[in-house]
């Protein structure tokens, strides 16, 4: 897995993450999202269109973040998700927790005029 973050405008910041997040991997997703958060960016906006796979361990590390971002007035965002990604989230019920959007366009919407 491969992520890489870095600032947008209006305060947002963006990850893209590469590959399979499962039980090996899902520990620096978490990392990366944990130290976005304590450094006061709550409005995080992960590009999960080149994740192949997510297990239950990234699913907890997006939870986790999500609760913790929203703590901070924040949120975290979703866009690009594959098929099979889409289900787990479906099948997990966290498409209600999280907005997840085709385009990053439509996850920026609700944060006014941010762009990526």
């Amino acid at each position: 897995m491969k992520i890489s973050a870095f600032p947008a405008d209006n305060g947002v910041y963006l990850l893209e993450v590469t590959g399979s997040v499962d039980a090996y991997t899902a520990p620096s997703l978490d990392k990366t999202l944990q130290d976005l958060l304590s450094q006061g960016h709550s409005r995080l906006l992960l590009d999960a269109s080149q994740i192949s796979f997510m297990s239950s361990a990234g699913l907890r590390a997006l939870t986790s973040a999500q609760r913790e971002a929203r703590q901070l007035g924040g949120e975290v965002r979703l866009f690009g998700l594959s098929a099979q990604v889409r289900k787990v989230f479906e099948i997990s019920g966290l498409d209600q927790l999280f907005c997840v959007a085709g385009t990053c366009e439509q996850a920026m919407e609700e944060w006014g005029d941010a762009k990526a």
